[in-house]
């Protein structure tokens, strides 16, 4: 959590003004912002991975890319598309149809409303998260590991807005969230490629379900910020302490508010975490060429975007996380990979999307069934604490 001067909880409200715009007098009057070292290391490592990510994709996929975009999928080799070919496709013109309307409604959405976000800041967003979604995408399929682009939109739409943390969230949201949806989509049409679902079938619940989750969400969110008592304050009785979403809101003050220039500028306090972004495009070369000279050796695991993008993950993530995704990787990505692979070959990939629903079901199941009912309380079993 950031910090004052004195070393208590940075209040941000203290240099906003009623509209919620940044005011310069209120921070000469209250403090400079300061950021703990596993806070520095975190957006160190996002501007390293950034950078490498870019990089590491022109180095190993770019003539794949190439190949993707100028040969027919029906060139295509691949089983499972064969298989598929007995299938109507989805028109293109679905897809321009949804994306089209929903254009038009965020630039509805931001002006009528008042956000402080120009429909032209909306329209820079929208490209940016299309221009992201290729290279991000292959990390995922990579190595089943967000990217922390957030960082990279904050530091945009703090120099595109300076002061103005609404238009911030605004801007990062719109660029994160539909790059993240494009690569969530794309993994979904994938995996109904493998079970054999209809890719009109898979388009249309796609729609549906985001269309409903868009309603249930904000009515849960309000729902909870309006009878759930101090919701995301670090004593909250029934643990809503809300972890990551207060990285997300004190980042957007951070960096739409205090603004990158007072962060990283010339002489500012933490713009060291500048070279990270050289330091981030540099590393994948040495490894690609020790790969390319000895095409059978450990160089060609490495991977410099994957190491900076776990390390991206160190503000809300504990011990517990980390431990457990290391030893599930090392599981079925290098024992069950090395001594089953036929199993790993044919089961993995379906495993992992049977995991994330398990998780979701068992979360409803638990806090419906067993918590909701007691009032909410943490549930005192063995192995709880």
């Amino acid at each position: 959590m950031p910090f004052d001067n004195t070393g208590a909880p940075y209040n941000f409200t203290a240099i906003l003004d009623e509209s919620l715009v940044f005011s310069p007098t209120k921070y000469s009057q209250y403090s400079p912002l300061f950021i703990s070292a596993a806070y520095a290391v975190a957006y160190g490592s996002c501007f390293a991975a950034l950078s490498s990510v870019f990089v590491h994709t022109f180095l190993w996929f770019r003539k794949d890319i190439v190949r993707r975009f100028t040969s027919a999928l029906k060139s295509e080799r691949d089983v499972h598309y064969r298989l598929m070919q007995a299938y109507a496709e989805v028109p293109t013109w679905w897809y321009g149809l949804l994306g089209g309307v929903f254009l038009v409604l965020m630039c509805i959405g931001v002006e009528v409303f008042h956000t402080g976000l120009p429909i032209w800041g909306a329209l820079v967003a929208f490209v940016l998260s299309a221009v992201l979604s290729i290279p991000l995408a292959m990390l995922v399929a990579t190595a089943n590991l967000s990217f922390p682009a957030q960082v990279m939109h904050e530091l945009i739409a703090g120099y595109m807005f300076p002061g103005r943390p609404i238009a911030n969230v605004l801007f990062k949201t719109f660029a994160y969230i539909g790059t993240s949806q494009a690569i969530g989509f794309s993994g979904d049409l994938k995996l109904g490629s493998y079970m054999k679902i209809p890719p009109r079938v898979m388009f249309s619940v796609q729609v549906v379900a985001s269309i409903v989750g868009c309603f249930v969400v904000v009515s849960v969110q309000d729902w909870m910020l309006a009878n759930i008592e101090d919701i995301c304050t670090p004593d909250q009785k029934n643990g809503f302490t809300c972890p990551t979403t207060t990285t997300f809101a004190t980042a957007t003050l951070m960096w739409g508010g205090i603004g990158p220039q007072r962060m990283l500028g010339s002489g500012a306090l933490y713009s060291p975490l500048l070279w990270f972004f050289l330091i981030g495009a540099l590393l994948p070369i040495p490894f690609y060429l020790l790969a390319r000279r000895y095409p059978l050796s450990f160089w060609r695991y490495i991977n410099i975007p994957i190491f900076f993008s776990g390390l991206g993950q160190v503000p809300f993530a504990t011990g517990v996380n980390y431990m457990s995704w290391v030893l599930v990787g090392f599981l079925f990505n290098y024992v069950i990979r090395k001594y089953r692979f036929k199993w790993w070959m044919r089961y993995n990939y379906v495993l992992s999307a049977a995991l994330d629903a398990g998780v979701t079901i068992g979360m409803m199941v638990i806090f419906f069934c067993l918590q909701f009912p007691k009032g909410g309380f943490e549930l005192d079993w063995w192995g709880n604490k």
